[in-house]
């Protein structure tokens, strides 16, 4: 069994009428069955409702299922009593930074978490010091988060995460209030988490251009898995993306147009690079 596994979850929605009478039943999350192994960089894509974040907030346990199981490092998630092992087990960063930053100062914010499991204080700011390091903050260390950009401080949240040593990271939709290069920014921090620390990722997102470095890639429609596989197999399927109302990364949409136009060029292409090594391989480069 993986770091996280979920088997046949079902996640419904119940809408009532102001005396308390069921009016509908949406199923956010219908039979979904991962099995994501330690130290993977997943991602999970999937257009507003798709399920996408409800599932993210099961791994956590902030949501159980009404059918399935959802293990966590062999915790099952309906066990009350494994709950605060599993949030320390798998941590959760939403999109909004401001709603998980609580200290008045950087350092002071990412060392809460740990303080709360009870670390003695010299670990403490250890944890602190390799957390913001990570991330790329530790110059910030002895700043107001509220001088902080966007991006700044969703890192300064990831660090506040990093530092409870969970095995596992969830990020919902991180980068969503995001500009492009605070987007980057969380990016780059996410992966190196990931390939530095041997953390697991799983990053929720519907920015087709964050999962071209993940291991392994879902993508949600109607509460179901619509597709799975690596980067390029995914983005080898343009047109079924465009199906499922997602958008498909520039470069990759002019690689599947030329193709069409009878380009000789291979599927997947994810990065400028790629496609240029396509249409004139390095070595005759300059001729």
């Amino acid at each position: 069994m993986g770091i996280v596994k979920t088997e046949e979850v079902v996640y419904e929605y119940i809408r009532r009428d102001e005396e308390g009478n069921v009016e509908g039943i949406t199923t956010a999350v219908d039979h979904v069955s991962l099995d994501i192994a330690q130290g993977q960089f997943i991602a999970i894509l999937g257009h507003n409702g798709s399920g996408k974040s409800t599932l993210a907030k099961h791994i956590n346990a902030i949501l159980t299922p009404a059918e399935g199981t959802v293990w966590v490092d062999g915790m099952d998630t309906s066990r009350e009593d494994r709950t605060w092992d599993i949030r320390q087990t798998a941590g959760m960063v939403f999109q909004n930074p401001d709603n998980q930053i609580i200290g008045q100062v950087v350092e002071e914010d990412v060392g809460f978490g740990p303080e709360n499991m009870g670390v003695p204080t010299k670990e403490i700011w250890e944890r602190v010091e390799e957390s913001l390091k990570a991330v790329g903050m530790y110059a910030y260390r002895k700043y107001s988060p509220n001088k902080l950009s966007g991006g700044q401080k969703q890192r300064v949240s990831i660090a506040g995460v990093f530092a409870m040593h969970p095995k596992c990271i969830v990020l919902d939709e991180p980068t969503a209030m995001l500009d492009p290069n605070g987007r980057k920014e969380v990016i780059r921090a996410v992966r190196g988490l990931n390939q530095v620390e041997g953390v697991t990722v799983i990053l929720i997102t519907h920015y087709m251009e964050e999962i071209i470095h993940a291991d392994r890639v879902f993508v949600m429609d109607s509460g179901r898995i619509a597709m799975e596989g690596t980067p390029k197999q995914i983005f080898s399927q343009v047109e079924k993306l465009q199906e499922l109302r997602l958008d498909v990364p520039q470069v990759t949409l002019l690689a599947h147009e030329l193709k069409k136009r009878g380009l000789a060029l291979p599927d997947g292409i994810l990065t400028t690079e790629e496609l240029a090594d396509a249409l004139v391989p390095e070595g005759k480069r300059g001729i």
